[in-house]
């Protein structure tokens, strides 16, 4: 009958090697008759190569130690030695010649049967070295320290850890660490894997290792900078340095930053929408003058008329002062370089200047140098601006005697011609204690100057930016009670070509016969009856639409040859129209030239208007001729428009792909939203998608499954940051098949997937790279 001990032992065979127990059984005779199943699984040996005297022969490192244990055994089983029931550690030796720490227990059974029962304690004694090396670290520097294996489990924690998170050491051993410290599990997973990567691979993802953002026990969250570096026997050492106050200063930095901007914004935006609502019926007053001055009028009617026109555009001039300084101030003000008729522009001021002068019954006198240039470049807008302020103030601080423009050559360098403008007047003069502040913003000679000769005081302070910006220089003499003299030096560059006046008014005459089919949207009932009346005469058919979805109604059932949008509308706007017949209806009307009608002057406006597919844009109040050249540009002089185009059956390939592939919500948020770095990002992805497809043709034609597994591999957590979720799940189908090199016969259908979402991700973030360069 068997051993009723040892039938026990047996009978729990399962038990023991499911939690990895070594259990031998010797007799008298000092021979192995018993050996538990999971002591195959820790030594190596199967249980035949160690039973009977094999055991003392294979377990142990010499025959001599292994003889000795055999002897002790056998004394003990005969009563000549007494067995210890204290615990002792011994190697044993594996089959690969290796050990592993057994902690050893032994026993006597009732029927004198000698029984050892072993616990693997290697991984324990490991941890043990590791302790040492890590105490020792920690007497010397005042740091979070972490030590964790290869497979980036936690074996130790320096204190500071607790100290700085509030997690106990036992809460984030083994693999705790990265389920407590990470909300986002996967988030964990790639931030664990970049690291394990750095230390043991030497390579660099895209996931940011050097800090993290993780969760404290108390629910709050800190910012940790981080160092690694290898330890022994395959194991990492992370040092974390807590950084919030220094993030939470940069945070706040960008708050305050982002809430200036903001703050700008909103006046940017509140002096549009005004110069907007001014700009609307301003623009009808201008353009009906124009027209009335196309027609047959008296001496008289035409005097008043050209009155009005000029006053209309003192308004206009006025509007971009106040606009020019939100301008200015936020450095958003462009410089144009074209060419011009110097003296024609003095001219054209001079003569609606002389309006105001007489008014007050006071002389205004020109003088041009005869060597001063005819035909410069440089910015003719900005000049007038410039040159309306000093004229106007200098007419409107002088009740007797005159006003005289003086404009002379000064000299000449290697590239510009440097020019003189002065004004000098006869009126009240500035204080001398005054005569350094007239350039600031808000500020007038004295107190009561604004009640008594009107004004803002800001003339001056937009001269003076403006001048700067023209890299010129401005000086002022004056005498109070006397009067003062403004003296402006401003470089030009000459053109020896000259347009004659007769040239530019040829271009705009009402003889032009264009012909165009074209859409008015346009909410401003004054503004349509104008644009209507102007295109007719032009001979082109109008149809109009008083908003954005009417607009989109027409361009559905007729065929256009230009759209002139209005940006700023009620139930549906420019923008939206736009989207809509670009990117909804047919190939053909999505081709119509779509111009942007706008009082705004924000850079930000019409970037918007281009971004939705806008061809061009025109600022109300427009000119005539601005208007005409952009339809000869955008509709050519006659049109080859069929009148009853049979309507297009719309079909589904024709529908742009909407769908988005990418969410750079997670990217955005660790970059801080630095364009900078997004940018460089974006560009290192795009360049490692190319490399990846090339990757992918090749391996695949090669059938080299290694290469093809090792480029699925490295563009796995990319694709995850760049949140390309439709790509995710086949990457890492692909991924298993060339790793395991299985299920490779319809492993085509999964690239070709890949191929076609890696397309619409390239054309995504290229748009978004666009983006990002043009803010």
């Amino acid at each position: 009958m068997k051993n009723k001990d040892l039938e026990k032992l047996k009978f729990s065979e399962l038990l023991l090697n499911e939690i990895n127990l070594i259990v031998i059984s010797c007799d008298t005779t000092g021979d192995v008759n018993y050996v538990s199943s999971a002591t195959e699984k820790i030594s190596g040996y199967s249980i035949d190569n160690l039973i009977g005297n094999l055991w003392w022969e294979n377990a142990f490192f010499s025959k001599e130690e292994g003889q000795l244990y055999k002897k002790n055994v056998i004394d003990i089983l005969k009563g000549n030695a007494t067995i210890s029931t204290k615990p002792y550690e011994r190697k044993l030796k594996c089959k690969d010649g290796s050990y592993r720490w057994i902690e050893w227990r032994d026993s006597i059974t009732d029927n004198n049967k000698f029984i050892s029962i072993g616990v693997d304690i290697s991984d324990w004694k490991k941890t043990e070295i590791i302790k040492i090396q890590s105490e020792t670290i920690i007497k010397s520097v005042d740091l979070m320290i972490i030590v964790s294996n290869k497979e980036g489990n936690v074996l130790f924690a320096s204190p500071a850890v607790e100290k700085m998170l509030g997690y106990t050491v036992e809460e984030i051993l083994g693999d705790k660490w990265w389920k407590v410290i990470y909300d986002n599990p996967f988030q964990a997973l790639k931030i664990k894997n970049a690291i394990i990567d750095y230390v043991f691979l030497y390579t660099k993802e895209f996931t940011d290792i050097s800090k993290s953002k993780i969760k404290t026990k108390n629910g709050d969250f800190k910012w940790i900078e981080w160092q690694y570096s290898k330890g022994l026997d395959d194991t990492y050492i992370s040092i974390g340095t807590d950084i919030t106050n220094r993030i939470n200063e940069q945070i706040e930095l960008k708050k305050a930053k982002e809430t200036a901007e903001k703050s700008l914004k909103v006046k940017d935006e509140f002096i549009a929408n005004m110069s907007h609502e001014i700009r609307t019926p301003l623009n009808a007053v201008i353009g009906f003058t124009d027209l009335l001055l196309e027609t047959g009028l008296s001496t008289e009617q035409r005097e008043y008329l050209e009155i009005m026109k000029n006053s209309g555009e003192i308004l206009n001039s006025l509007i971009s002062n106040v606009l020019d300084l939100a301008k200015l101030d936020s450095n958003k003000l462009e410089i144009e370089n074209i060419s011009f008729n110097l003296h024609k522009n003095i001219y054209d001021i001079i003569k609606l200047m002389k309006i105001r002068a007489d008014e007050k019954s006071i002389e205004l006198n020109l003088i041009i140098d005869p060597n001063t240039p005819t035909q410069v470049f440089g910015d003719p807008t900005r000049l007038n601006q410039i040159l309306l302020n000093l004229i106007g103030n200098a007419i409107k601080f002088t009740n007797e005697g005159s006003v005289t423009v003086t404009i002379k050559y000064i000299e000449e360098t290697k590239d510009n011609t440097l020019i003189s403008f002065e004004i000098l007047d006869t009126g009240i003069g500035i204080m001398s204690n005054k005569i350094n502040t007239v350039f600031g913003a808000f500020t007038q000679a004295k107190s009561d100057t604004s009640r008594i000769y009107g004004g803002t005081g800001l003339g001056l302070t937009i001269v003076k930016k403006l001048i700067k910006l023209l890299n010129g220089d401005i000086t002022v003499k004056s005498k109070f009670g006397e009067g003062s003299v403004f003296t402006l030096n401003l470089p030009f560059k000459k053109d020896h070509k000259t347009i004659s006046l007769s040239e530019i008014e040829n271009g705009i005459s009402t003889d032009n016969k264009l012909g165009l089919k074209i859409l008015l949207v346009e909410d401003n009932k004054t503004n349509q009856i104008l644009a209507k009346t102007r295109l007719e005469r032009w001979n082109c058919k109008v149809d109009i639409a008083n908003n954005g979805i009417e607009g989109v109604k027409k361009v559905q059932k007729n065929m256009y040859n230009i759209i002139l949008m209005d940006i700023q509308m009620p139930v549906m706007d420019g923008y939206e129209a736009t989207e809509i017949i670009k990117n909804d209806l047919s190939k053909n009307k999505s081709k119509i030239p779509i111009i942007a009608m706008t009082a705004y002057t924000s850079k930000k406006d019409i970037q918007r208007a281009f971004d939705v597919g806008m061809s061009d844009y025109i600022f109300k109040p427009f000119k005539t001729s601005d208007l005409f050249s952009i339809l000869v540009k955008y509709g050519g002089s006659k049109s080859n428009l069929i009148e009853n185009e049979p309507q297009i059956v719309e079909e589904k390939n024709e529908q742009p792909n909407k769908e988005k592939y990418t969410d750079l919500k997670y990217l955005k948020e660790e970059s801080f939203n630095e364009n900078a770095i997004l940018k460089l990002l974006i560009e290192q992805f795009l360049k490692d998608l190319n490399d990846f497809l090339i990757v992918l043709d090749l391996g695949l034609e090669e059938k080299n499954w290694d290469l093809l597994h090792g480029a699925t591999h490295k563009i796995k957590p990319s694709i995850s940051m760049f949140g390309i979720s439709k790509l995710e799940p086949i990457i890492h189908d692909l991924t298993n098949r060339f790793r395991h090199k299985v299920n490779l016969d319809d492993i085509h259908k999964l690239t070709s997937s890949c191929v076609e979402i890696i397309g619409y991700v390239k054309i995504e973030l290229e748009n978004e790279l666009k983006l990002i360069i043009n803010e």
